[in-house]
């Protein structure tokens, strides 16, 4: 391994390493579909045409699941249609995973940091 590249363990030890893609040489040749690099645009609306249908099924699942429920939390006790209950049960889930997920991403970042090498000084060797 070069000294310019560092690199930080996952949790089992093994280095992570960005893969090394190909270029596709761009010719008057008609491509097929594996010869077409993809684009972060095109992920982009493909993670919107996701969303888009998550959130459908989601609102199919609320609307069909309105019968009231008795809800305790610590000292509130309250009713709410079920499927409202169980949206923010998942929202609950999904914040504290992102929350463990974000203090993951911060402890690399600040790993990564460490392993950079010092900016060399510029010295004047015209004596």
């Amino acid at each position: 391994m070069s000294t310019q590249e560092p690199h930080i363990a996952s949790a089992s030890g093994t280095p992570f390493r960005k893969p090394k893609r190909e270029k596709v040489p761009h010719s008057s040749t008609p491509q097929t579909g594996a010869d077409i690099e993809h684009t972060n645009a095109g992920r982009m609306w493909i993670a919107v045409a996701m969303g888009a249908i998550v959130v459908i099924v989601l609102l199919i699942f609320i609307l069909q699941n309105t019968k009231q429920v008795a809800i305790s939390f610590f000292t509130w006790d309250f009713t709410m249609p079920l499927g409202v209950a169980l949206l923010f049960a998942a929202i609950g889930g999904v914040l504290v995973m992102a929350s463990v997920g974000g203090a993951r991403i911060w402890q690399l970042r600040r790993a990564y940091k460490k392993t950079e090498p010092a900016p060399e000084s510029k010295t004047s060797t015209d004596d």
